[in-house]
This record gives structure tokens, sequence and C-alpha cells, in this order.
């Protein structure tokens, strides 16, 4: 078992969720299945089925159909109120706010710990629920994700800035064709009044 796997395990038996940054969650999920009762979930856009899932863990004989979210929500959370549930999660930085609330009402839970894998630098949904995780990674975490907004800004930036600069060239031209406009006219204008004089 490797250094980051024990890591997990002692955050784990400290009843922490905990955040990854680019790591393989699958293999620490293979690792971890064996001594822990857990599930894994390839991302958290699968919706209901998820909570299927999730729910199945805990209650293998366990029917699933024709049930709401919320229903679903509130059998594991039935399930796990004498024994742990860990819920390894890749690609969270996909979580929508559809899905938000309903996996928020689950981290919330004392009995179900989280492992979540961001595994892109894009802005995430709400920056307080990852307050609930501890960082594994955290300098390599912090380091490229804050170096990965900022080029997104400075890019902005960059494209306003040509925006403003293409529409100022096309309001001179515009101008530069009024003001032509009224010189022809003027000088038009000054030429029938002499030759009708």
């Amino acid at each position: 078992m490797d250094t980051n796997t024990k890591e997990i395990i002692k955050q784990l038996s400290n009843n922490n969720n905990i955040l990854l940054y680019k790591e393989n969650l699958h293999k620490i999920y293979t690792n971890i299945k064996t001594t822990h009762n857990t599930t894994y979930i390839t991302t958290p856009k699968k919706g209901k089925t998820a909570f299927e899932q999730i729910l199945k863990q805990t209650d293998k004989k366990t029917t699933t159909k024709n049930k709401t979210i919320s229903q679903l929500i509130e059998n594991i959370k039935e399930n796990t109120k004498d024994k742990q549930l860990t819920i390894c999660i890749d690609n969270f930085e996909q979580l929508t706010k559809r899905e938000h609330d309903n996996y928020k009402e689950l981290i919330q839970q004392k009995n179900i710990q989280f492992i979540a894998n961001i595994n892109e630098d894009k802005e995430f949904i709400d920056n307080k629920l990852l307050d609930n995780f501890i960082i594994l990674n955290k300098e390599e975490y912090l380091t490229n994700r804050s170096q990965s907004i900022n080029i997104n800004y400075v890019l902005l930036l960059l494209l306003s800035f040509l925006i403003f600069l293409l529409f100022l060239r096309i309001q001179l031209s515009m101008i530069r064709y009024i003001i032509s406009g009224l010189w022809f006219t003027l000088l038009m204008y000054r030429t029938i009044y002499y030759i009708t004089k």
C-alpha cells in the first residue's frame, strides 16, 4: 500500500472528507474497498443513477425503482446511521447546481465520508462546499488551480481589449464616412445654390 493510500485511510478513520487533485481515484478505490464499505462513482453528473448505486452499497436487497432522489438520500441516511460508508467520486469539478444540494446533504452526514477527485482546472460551483474536505496534495492543488484561473482572467481581459479596439476602429471609420457625407452634402448645396443664383 502506498503512502497516499495510507494517508487516506488515516483521514477516513478521523471521519474526514478527502479532496484529491489529479489522482487515480479508481486505483485508490480498489485499494481501500477491501477494508472499507466503499462505492465508486465516475462523475457527479450521473444524477439519480449515482444515488441508486450508493443506496445499493448500503443495502444490497433494497429496490430503487420508482424512488425520487430525495427518497434515495433519505434511505441512504437511514442505512448509514450505524455503519460507515465511503463514497469515491471522480471528476468532482463536474458537479452542477442540479446535484449540488443532494451531495451537500450527504457530505454533512457523520457516517458518510467522501473521497473526491478533481481532474480539471475549472471554476468549482461552490468553494464553500470544499471547506468540508481535507486537501491531501494541497500545495499542488492551490498552485495549479490559481495559475489556471489567473490565465483565464488574463485571456478574458486581453479579448475584451481587442474587442474594444475593434469597436473603436469601426466607430472611427463610421465617423469618417459621416463627416465625408456631410462635407459632400455641404459642397453640393453650395454648388447648387451658386448655379441657381
